[in-house]
């Protein structure tokens, strides 16, 4: 459940629970940001098998695109490349055209999410319009074994770890057939996947501490879900193999970060009848932060330098038509270099704090001979108050997008059809008015959140006469929305969350903006009896008709989880959870070529701790 009652508001003390999201690296409390929202997957009622379906837990979060294990998700209505995803603070760049995405890590190795709404580009750079989400891993102090198995579509997985408060490891692995609608239309969601966490921290003489970090991951025959699955299309992930790579050194006045992220993984769409694309993709990404803070009577300081390069950016295309030999060719072989100085002060007065910071960025982006570069200043400022029970913030800010890669070279093959990148698009530049309120309180919280932006030389891609597929800028987007959420403890056995969230995008000339999840609505009740803790949630999606291009109507849907946990012996806990409890049959996205949602699931979890 998110954490409004144990968000440490108490509101005069702030407990320092961000680190990436609010790029508060030092975890100081003056720079602590609390309308950052955290989400832990131990809280959730439902098997959750991606990213993805994690994160709609929080309002306005939502699942965009098509499905699988790679289901892309957005902030806002923002998603894609206009999002940041980390995962401990590493940066996930990759090129699908979905955007980034970080579901090559199993649920089982994520302790928490942070989740930062807005324009966040003076924190964060490029790409962070919507927002910033950065991954927890697991870090054990004890021997830890789990094993769950999910019998409808034979979903089996297991996760064995240890660890001490300066070392640890986990592994995981997991592996599931494909699954059915509730009407037994077949749905592309199999995969494989491997992945483990391997970390260490100590500390030097002179105060200095260091952590080092690597997180492999192999991935193999993961499904693309589609409408178009299996009747005229199939597509998957052969292949998909990443490794992150961090090392960090610090003090309690500076930081210094360096990190590497390697990616190499084939998608392979089958058109039945016609031809095959099997594309490949490899890269390295490496990056590098520097950070420090000052404090003075009056404000407190943090700068820094982040500089950030993919390199051997290969995208290769193997085309095989019926009654044709192959035809291989080259599609990008590039290289980006994102250098970036930032500066942000904190100002207290009385119980009013103000935030002034602003970033610079240089970008550079080749593909062989062709090049282009380009620079932005991002800015942010806020307002905030502090109550006994009350917090308010009101804040202003910009950001920005440089087009990635594949939306100005990559002309080829993809899942959805011919894609042709655009090397004329223009940077994305939004700027973004928000207001939070909080209200705390030993057995009831709730939480406001009202905002509005407006986007510039916005980056849609679209779809041409002939079916092919290209990116362009609209002139401008107009964004706004709310999110509201109550919490609320009846007695000490039992907990209660309402949410609501809505958000609306259009362009100047009235036509809707694709992406944008309709009004979605939750709660989810938690009771804890004689030692079982029983939790059931309900979400319900509002009808969808004002679309996008390359959009459906949906209609409105309801989806019913639950989970009982219990205590077994003092080292051994059972959980069993059902989704889709009411074996609800619709499309999970306004996507065109959305599939249904899963039918319902049953699975079972046990868990050792020694």
């Amino acid at each position: 459940m998110i954490e409004l009652l144990g968000l440490a508001v108490a509101l005069n003390h702030i407990e320092v629970v961000e680190v990436y999201a609010g790029k508060n690296l030092l975890q100081e409390e003056i720079f602590t940001d609390i309308t950052i929202e955290t989400l832990s997957p131990n809280t959730l009622s439902s098997s959750n098998t991606n990213i993805a379906e994690q994160l709609e837990r929080i309002p306005s979060l939502n699942k965009v695109g098509q499905g699988g294990l790679f289901q892309s998700y957005s902030i806002r209505g923002l998603g894609g490349w206009r999002i940041n995803t980390h995962i401990d603070g590493i940066p996930i760049i990759t090129d699908r055209r979905a955007g980034n995405s970080a579901s090559f890590l199993p649920p089982s190795l994520v302790q928490m999410y942070e989740v930062k709404k807005g324009a966040s580009s003076m924190a964060h750079g490029s790409g962070a319009i919507g927002g910033v989400i950065n991954l927890t891993t697991k870090k054990p102090e004890h021997s830890t074994f789990s094993v769950a198995h999910q019998p409808p579509n034979r979903s089996s997985s297991f996760a064995i770890g240890s660890g001490s408060i300066s070392n640890s490891f986990l592994v995981s692995y997991r592996q599931a057939d494909n699954q059915e609608s509730a009407s037994g239309v077949p749905l592309n969601t199999g995969y494989k996947q491997f992945a483990a966490s391997l970390y260490q921290q100590g500390s030097f003489s002179e105060g200095l501490e260091y952590n080092l970090s690597w997180l492999p991951a192999m991935g193999k025959d993961i499904g693309k879900s589609s409408a178009k699955f299996p009747s005229s299309q199939i597509a998957i992930y052969p292949k998909d193999n990443h490794s992150l790579l961090q090392a960090t050194i610090n003090s309690d006045r500076w930081i210094l970060k360096i990190f590497h992220h390697y990616q190499n993984w084939d998608s392979q769409v089958e058109r039945l009848g016609s031809r095959e694309n099997l594309t490949s993709y490899q890269s390295h990404t490496y990056g590098s932060n520097v950070y420090s803070s000052i404090h003075t009577q009056n404000a407190s300081w943090r700068y820094g330098l982040d500089w950030l390069a993919r390199d051997g950016i290969k995208i290769s295309d193997r085309e095989t038509v019926i009654s044709s030999p192959p035809e291989n060719q080259i599609l990008i072989d590039g290289k980006t270099l994102n250098v970036a100085p930032f500066i942000d002060t904190a100002i207290e007065l009385d119980n009013v704090k103000v935030n002034l910071g602003a970033r610079y960025d240089y970008f550079e982006a080749t593909n062989e001979t062709r090049g282009r570069s380009d620079d932005r200043l991002s800015y942010h400022t806020s307002v905030e108050q502090k109550f006994k029970s009350h917090f308010l913030k009101v804040s202003y800010g910009s950001a920005f997008r440089f087009p990635a890669m594949t939306e100005l070279y990559f002309n080829g093959i993809t899942p959805r059809g011919d894609t042709f990148g655009n090397p004329f698009l223009k940077p994305e530049i939004s700027k973004t008015v928000e207001l939070n309120y909080i209200y705390s309180h030993s057995s009831f919280s709730g939480r406001l959140n009202v905002y509005k932006s407006t986007l510039d030389n916005f980056i849609e891609r679209t779809k041409l006469e002939n079916g092919d597929r290209t990116y362009i800028n609209l002139d401008r987007v107009n964004l706004d929305g709310y999110e509201f959420t109550l919490e609320t403890k009846p007695t000490s056995q039992q907990s209660i969350k309402w949410s609501i969230a809505q958000q609306h995008a259009k362009q100047l000339n009235g036509n809707y903006v694709q992406g944008v999840a309709p009004k979605k609505m939750s709660m989810a009740y938690q009771f804890n009896w004689q030692g079982i803790e029983l939790s059931t949630e309900v979400i319900h999606r509002f009808k969808k008709h004002r679309i996008g291009s390359s959009e459906q109507i949906l209609p409105s849907s309801t989806l019913v989880n639950a989970y009982a946990k219990w205590q077994l012996t003092d080292t051994l806990s059972g959980t069993i959870r059902i989704s889709n409890a009411l074996n609800s049959e619709f499309r999970s996205t306004a996507d065109e070529d959305a599939p249904f949602v899963a039918q319902r699931q049953l699975s079972l979890q046990l868990d050792w701790r020694i």
